[in-house]
């Protein structure tokens, strides 16, 4: 009898891709990448985005008609792949709002056809206010469907509150950002507080200026420096009364990237991160902040409570200034504090890359199977004497 040949497994990768370029989007195109480098599988693509984020008419016309035609290219492989195509497989990021409906019907068509499947969460929004959309997704999508959280705390919370999500495991957004090889020299001055995000109250906007003014009024000698984008006028109007009511003391750069942003992290001695955004779930610019070596002071919302130190931690609820009012002024004081709590944030950062990396690594296994055993890591069976 012939021996059957064992083919490679074919996934399907159905996602946003950038354009535009966006938190889901950066995680899609990496497990993209990651999969085509490993070469273990034969690695299919099903682009959902319409080419821009958001709403209308136009937008859901689109991104339905791709979400039809993925279906229709996952029925068709199917039922005329044969022995060639038995291994199917698909990865996909759930998209939010009223796309959980699209994710469903994509994932309901896969598990229809047999394929394995792997969905990737990167919201908090279903957590902290659940909806049927994401209870008919959990269901359709199948027990035996594995969903991708961005930290325990999250899986936790996401199976508790949709039992049908009996498989899941993490993988953290620290997987982009490398961190720093050495601690950051300290330097004398200001203390230096910075705060990125897209500049408005739900993540901290106000607190942060309210925090300067109150550093100011015990003495201490403090300069905030503040980037992103305002996302509302009344955003940018609070900026721009905040330059000229501090007088030199705030320094606001606009959006920024790239070499702008690595100029952002290394003119900062802390990062505040005040946010109330109410699906706040992992925010990359902690971790970019704690590669660089900055200590970070945030509140404890989304997995921020398992991607910071504790002692940077606000709980929920409480005054944010007031709490942060005497490790800030600890370290304006203290600068040998403030390089120690550099270096541990420099720690942390380096444990969550390294811990990303094999949830990515894992989650990557669970898509495409894992990869062979290097022939030199293979011990020769002894062969029996007599």
């Amino acid at each position: 009898m012939m021996e059957r040949r064992t083919l490679p497994p074919h996934v399907l990768v159905s996602g946003r891709l950038p354009p535009p370029t966006d938190g889901m989007s950066r995680v899609t195109a990496l497990v993209l990448d990651r999969l085509r480098e490993r070469g273990t599988s034969i690695v299919e693509v099903a682009d959902l985005s319409p080419g821009w984020n958001g709403g209308g008419l136009r937008y859901h016309v689109l991104k339905a008609m791709k979400v039809l035609s993925t279906m229709g290219r996952i029925a068709s492989g199917r039922l005329s792949g044969g022995e060639a195509q038995r291994d199917r497989r698909l990865y996909m990021p759930v998209d939010a709002g009223w796309g959980t409906l699209y994710t469903a019907a994509i994932a309901g068509t896969a598990r229809l056809f047999g394929y394995e499947r792997v969905l990737h969460h990167h919201s908090f929004a279903t957590i902290t206010r659940p909806t049927w959309r994401m209870r008919l997704l959990t269901q359709v999508a199948g027990p035996d469907c594995t969903h991708v959280m961005l930290c325990p705390a999250m899986q936790m919370r996401f199976q508790k509150t949709y039992p049908a999500a009996r498989t899941c495991m993490t993988m953290s957004n620290a997987i982009f950002t490398p961190p720093a090889a050495q601690p950051r020299p300290s330097v004398d001055g200001p203390l230096r507080i910075g705060h990125l995000s897209n500049l408005c109250d739900d993540k901290g906007l106000d607190t942060v200026f309210t925090l300067l003014r109150a550093l100011q009024v015990e003495g201490i000698d403090a300069k905030l420096v503040l980037a992103g984008p305002g996302l509302k006028q009344g955003d940018n109007a609070q900026i721009a009364g905040g330059l000229i009511a501090f007088d030199g003391t705030v320094d606001y750069r606009g959006p920024v990237g790239g070499a702008d942003k690595e100029a952002f992290y290394r003119d900062i001695d802390v990062f505040v991160f005040p946010t109330r955004y109410r699906n706040e779930a992992q925010p990359l610019v902690l971790f970019e902040a704690m590669a660089a070596g900055v200590p970070v002071l945030a509140y404890d919302r989304g997995c921020i409570g398992s991607d910071i130190p504790r002692g940077g931690l606000v709980p929920q609820g409480s005054d944010f200034v007031k709490a942060a009012l005497p490790v800030l002024t600890r370290w304006a004081t203290d600068r040998d504090a403030l390089a120690m709590a550099a270096e541990q944030a420099l720690t942390r950062a380096r444990v969550a890359h390294e811990a990303a990396e094999a949830g990515f690594e894992a989650v990557l296994d669970r898509i495409a199977g894992p990869l062979p055993t290097p022939a030199a890591a293979l011990r020769p069976k002894r062969r029996a004497v007599g």
